[in-house]
């Protein structure tokens, strides 16, 4: 018996230490188009360890025992998964999450293989949060983000800001290909069509390396949807309507692929948009509509190795700028900087007149992609056509429709990178990345370019190193760029001027993330990057039509007009440090990331104002491209807590503050302080139907590191008494006050019916609910009228 007693335990105990401990799991997490959820949290609850998505959604747990594990999925945005998970040897465990109503953090524009380092500051914002801006442009979705806010023009042109930079500082990458326009203008906003992304992504850190060495801000990434691989046929239809400008929106996409050709699919979609004048709380603002006409086209082959994309699209606008905003003498504009509402308003109306843009963006791209063992190939190919024109009064009926300012813009780009995974815990990816770019004015405008033709070309190699220890990973990223400009212009005597200018220079970073426990994280990087100037800082020469203003380049002499040439410290390259610090901590009913940033930008470039004088068409306020060392300091907060199954409260604050470190003084059209919160009710599914409700509370405080105010009327009447009142006051200054803070509030309801193949989405909201009269410092016409009252919109959104 004893014998028998002994036996038994032996053979129990040989069972036990003989389990193994050695299994893997595996697997990937989706949204519901095959979208990678990157930085979503896989959780084995009873074990208390977890793992965080990485860029392409996976995950992996090593050395786990035989036996049954009960697995948590949660990604903010998305129902949170819970399911139990049997393993008896190595598994892959795929895991879809459905679309939620919780808003999220950040907003990024990325394409499939547009790749985020695992120690990435960013942010993303896909499913229903995604789907709550639809009929808003790009840079009006992107400002609900901390860290991001937007530079205007008006109601309708918005480009984004990240921690304080903007224009050229911040690359867009519009599926997968740097978006390149005129984008060197404040008021010339990106040429995207949002109803293309699934998801959109703001990278803020020294990740931002492997997209050019001129990303001092950050990088934003737009990202369609996988084009379908199996056989069927779907798609979707938006329609919106909204009240403050009489606007309205059509976009859909049809989708499918072929039943006799597994991995290969297409894509059809469109936009046009169409909207009159915009409204304050108290008037119209005269010729500030717009219509919009835009379509893609997308096909693509995928087998398990290798798969190739073709895409192209055609973005087309016209938009109107404040009429207002033309004057013709300096007493016209000292009036029209201080009265209200701004003169020749008139009306509501949807024609729209001079002064205008009209602007064509074609986009085709070429990607390919091969997959050898541990080795990853792509190579991929850009092409873009941007034609714009900005349309001004000029004198004489033949001259009425002909543009005042025109440029077409061509651009080649050749991206190739190889990625190899030497180990589970080393990896690395080599890359180089080519451009050509030709510049030409549109002839028959009869004006002197505001810019000057040009061909820049672009070479620039990149190398990121990662290394994964235990809790730590590590990220080491170097970057080498060469520039070259060909330059050929006139001047204001017509003179034909020439310059060969061209620009080399290292960039580099250095990024960690470190796990604090189960639920939080520590990312830290630190990177030094550059910018060359660009043709218009260098060049610019007269009346800049959609900016309302005269602006001069650096090589403009200020004294006999004539362009100069460039020398290295005449005109400089600027340089960046930046240092980034996040921490984020995530539980099941809590998420919070605070995220705080030193941005030091050397020979930092910007337009100040010099005063008031006269072009061909009138009296302007005067900038002129300056340089100087700034920095920007800040920190971004974004929490998330649920209250219940049914309540989510959100909150969001941004902080920035920006020093003319030259001269101790403010820096103009700093974006100021704000915070958001949000109180969001869904309701429980009723079989096949839910709504939700939200309520959300903005404050912008009053930019309160403003630079003196010397307003048009102080400067015409010192020039009337022979007094030069800005050599007398040279620090930096404004032509008005920078506005008050304000409060606004915003209110959402939301229905969904879910059929057996097909789903109906409608919203109803209002922005600026109580319909308060507000001025946004950031908005390049606020000298003139304030910003938009209230408006209503209905969405209503079919999928099949």
């Amino acid at each position: 018996m004893n014998y028998t007693f002994t036996l038994l335990l032996l053979f129990r105990l040989s069972m036990s230490f003989g389990q193994s401990c050695d299994f893997t799991l595996s697997g990937k997490v989706s949204d519901e188009m095959g979208n990678p959820l990157v930085g979503a949290t896989i959780l084995l609850a009873k074990q208390n360890r977890g793992e965080v998505a990485d860029e392409n959604g996976f995950f992996e747990f090593n050395k786990l025992c035989s036996g049954k594990y009960q697995i948590e999925v949660r990604f903010v945005g998305f129902k949170t998964i819970s399911s139990s998970v049997k393993l008896s040897a190595n598994k892959v465990w795929n895991v879809t999450l459905q679309s939620d109503s919780t808003a999220l953090n950040e907003v990024v524009i990325s394409e499939k293989h547009v790749e985020l380092a695992a120690t990435s500051t960013y942010s993303s914002l896909s499913g229903k949060a995604l789907e709550e801006t639809l009929g808003k442009s790009l840079g009006e979705s992107l400002r609900e983000i901390p860290g991001v806010n937007t530079i205007q023009t008006g109601p309708a042109i918005f480009k984004p800001v990240i921690h304080g930079v903007h224009s050229q500082r911040v690359l867009i990458l519009n599926n997968g290909i740097r978006q390149e326009g005129q984008n060197w203008g404040a008021e010339h906003a990106p040429e995207v069509d949002q109803f293309i992304a699934s998801n959109i992504i703001v990278i803020k850190d020294a990740a931002a390396i492997k997209y050019g060495a001129d990303a001092l801000g950050g990088v934003v990434l737009v990202n369609p949807a996988k084009v379908p691989t199996q056989a069927g046929l779907g798609g979707q239809v938006h329609v919106i309507g909204a009240t403050n400008n009489g606007s309205g929106v059509l976009s859909g996409y049809l989708e499918g692929g072929l039943k006799k050709l597994p991995g290969f699919g297409w894509r059809a979609q469109g936009t046009i948009k169409k909207a009159g004048d915009s409204r304050t709380a108290n008037y119209v603002l005269s010729n500030t509509g717009f219509e919009e006409q835009n379509f893609s086209i997308a096909t693509a082959y995928h087998s398990e190795k290798k798969g190739v994309d073709i895409f192209y699209s055609h973005f087309n606008t016209s938009i109107g700028i404040l009429r207002g905003t033309a004057v013709e003498t300096a007493e016209d504009l000292a009036n029209a900087i201080e009265r209200e509402p701004p003169q020749y308003t008139s009306p509501f109306t949807y024609d729209i007149k001079q002064p205008r843009q009209s602007v064509q963006h074609d986009l085709l791209k070429v990607n390919a992609h091969l997959a050898e063992g541990k080795n990853e190939f792509r190579l991929q190919y850009g092409f873009q056509n941007n034609r714009r024109r900005e349309f001004d009064f000029r004198l004489g009926a033949a001259l009425s429709d002909i543009p005042a300012l025109g440029f077409q813009l061509q651009t080649h780009t050749l991206d190739a990178d190889w990625e190899r995974s030497h180990s589970t815990k080393f990896q690395s990816c080599w890359g180089v990345n080519i451009l050509y770019q030709s510049n030409s004015k549109i002839d028959g405008t009869q004006t002197i370019p505001f810019i000057p033709n040009f061909d820049h070309y672009t070479a620039g190699v990149f190398a990121v190193e990662k290394l994964t220890l235990n809790d730590w990973v590590v990220e080491l990223g170097l970057r080498y760029d060469f520039k070259k400009y060909d330059v050929i212009g006139f001047n204001f005597q017509n003179r034909l001027y020439r310059s060969n200018i061209d620009f080399q220079n290292f960039s580099g970073t250095f990024s960690t993330k470190r796990k604090l426990g189960n639920f939080s994280s520590l990312t830290t990087s630190i990177s030094n990057a550059w910018r060359p100037p660009n043709m218009a800082e260098l060049y610019s020469l007269g009346t800049h039509q959609s900016a309302a203003a005269i602006e001069y380049g650096l090589l403009l002499d200020e004294k006999t007009s004539e362009v100069k040439e460039y020398t290295a410290t005449g005109a400089r390259v600027e340089k960046a440090f930046k240092g980034v610090v996040g921490y984020k901590i995530e539980k099941q009913k809590f998420t919070t990331e605070l995220t705080g940033y030193v941005n030091y930008i050397f020979d930092f470039i910007y337009l100040r104002p010099r005063g008031v004088t006269e072009g061909l068409r009138g009296i302007f306020p005067y900038f002129r491209y300056t340089q100087t060392d700034a920095s920007f300091i800040g920190f971004d907060l974004f929490s998330v807590y649920q209250l219940n199954r049914q309540l989510t409260l959100t909150g969001k604050a941004s902080l920035l503050r920006a020093t003319d470190e030259t001269q101790n003084d403010f820096l103009i059209f700093i974006p100021s302080n704000r915070a958001d919160i949000g109180l969001r009710y869904d309701s429980k599914p009723i079989k096949k139907f839910s709504w939700n409700a939200e309520i959300k509370i903005r404050w912008v405080g009053m930019q309160n590191r403003a630079p003196q105010v010397i307003t048009p009327r102080e400067i015409i009447e010192a020039q009337k008494q022979g007094i030069d009142i800005i050599a007398q006051r040279p620090d930096n200054f404004d032509f008005a006050p920078a506005p008050d803070s304000y409060f606004l509030s915003s209110l959402g309801l939301g229905a969904t019916w879910k059929l057996e193949k097909s789903k109906w989405d409608i919203r109803l909201s209002c922005d600026n609910l109580t319909n308060e009269a507000y001025r946004e410092y950031t908005n390049r016409l606020r000298y003139f009228a304030d910003d938009v009252g209230q408006n209503i919109t209905l969405g209503i959104h079919f999928s099949f």
